[in-house]
């Protein structure tokens, strides 16, 4: 196993402290923000909420510092990845959800990239700032119909109030296939971020000697409500009824539909007393409910980390997969990844199963 070695850096992006370390494991999860944990020798120069870097050979990681244990001859370090960084609350306008134009509605790219900015970047309060760099992909098609289903605290209101991180962030990835690439330039003392996506499937093929499938749970027919009844709460004799098709793709056509039949029902109330009011609140609804069932799937697969032809650690968070195992053809995105020694366990989708669980309980081992 290689050692690691272990760089600290402040707020800023300088320079703190550096060590040597055994390999160790590290669980770099989104979905969950895993907890890590190494062991430098003892130093008092490290503080909660300084930037950690790991790197050999083949592995490298960059993150947060969230628990720090000084001893007298070892500092006990706890680490996540870095965007768990934006784990914190921020007012969201609700109406940002839905469908719509851009010139009255905003994409969603450019909502994650205005919280950071406002909030890190350019902020009232000096003490928040981060040396960050923030651009949405150029090349990209940004998304402008999209919903969480985040709902106002008052009906008087459309205000709410969501975390950054778990709320829309991670839902972002999750439900959208958004990628936020992470770069720290440490010559420059700064953190590039990049809203992107990477839509076009990566393809890996699970039949080879080298892989090995340690969890494969998916079904296109099984998978989420696949069909949504929406009721004006106002008038429960008007209604829409959506359906989810095999290709993931929703709409009111009902034909070429996935069964057996799970059904979801919904009410919504618009803000006029309109067709056209009712027919948005409840394609809002629609993206909230159906969007989300895409990557509710979990695949997970172990390979070496040098492995040639996967090359695990060319793929981010939120990079669209499909996986050919058996005959068969899977689709989702990658969520997360487990260093262990010199394999890695790269996981699929938004679901999480046993192994990934007694991992976490007995520290990754």
């Amino acid at each position: 196993m290689q050692q690691f070695n272990v760089d600290i850096f402040d707020r800023s992006l300088s320079f703190v402290d550096n060590a040597v370390i055994d390999a160790t494991s590290i669980d770099d999860d989104y979905i969950s923000a895993s907890l890590n944990i190494a062991e430098i020798p003892a130093t008092q120069l490290v503080e909660n909420g300084q930037f950690i870097r790991l790197k050999n050979k083949d592995y490298y990681f960059f993150g947060l510092i969230t628990e720090v244990s000084p001893g007298e001859v070892s500092t006990r370090i706890g680490f996540r990845s870095f965007l768990s960084i934006f784990d914190e609350e921020v007012l969201f306008d609700t109406n940002w959800q839905g469908t719509g134009h851009a010139a009255t509605r905003p994409t969603l790219e450019t909502v994650i990239r205005n919280y950071i900015s406002d909030t890190y970047v350019n902020p009232s309060d000096t003490y928040q700032s981060l040396p960050l760099v923030v651009t949405i992909d150029a090349t990209i098609t940004e998304t402008l119909d999209w919903s969480f289903g985040i709902r106002p605290e008052k009906d008087t209101s459309h205000y709410a109030v969501a975390n950054l991180y778990s709320d829309i962030i991670v839902r972002a990835i999750k439900e959208y296939g958004i990628v936020i690439t992470v770069e720290p330039v440490f010559y420059d003392h700064k953190v590039h971020l990049t809203i992107t996506k990477r839509p076009t499937p990566f393809k890996i093929s699970a039949n080879q000697d080298n892989v090995v499938v340690k969890t494969l749970k998916y079904s296109d027919k099984t998978v989420g409500v696949n069909k949504l009844i929406v009721y004006n709460a106002d008038n429960n004799n008007q209604n829409i009824t959506f359906y989810v098709h095999p290709d993931k793709t929703w709409n009111t056509t009902n034909s070429n539909r996935i069964t057996p039949v799970s059904r979801g029902v919904k009410l919504v109330t618009p803000q006029e007393s309109t067709v056209d009011s009712f027919v948005e609140a409840a394609t809002e609804a629609a993206y909230s409910e159906l969007s989300s069932s895409s990557w509710d799937n979990c695949i997970e697969l172990e390979v070496y980390v040098d492995d040639v032809n996967i090359t695990p650690m060319t793929l981010y968070i939120g990079q669209v997969v499909e996986i050919y195992y058996k005959g068969a053809s899977y689709k989702s995105i990658l969520t997360g990844r487990i260093l262990d020694g010199d394999k890695i366990t790269l996981i699929f989708g938004s679901e999480r199963v046993e192994y990934t669980k007694r991992r976490k309980l007995y520290g990754g081992k």
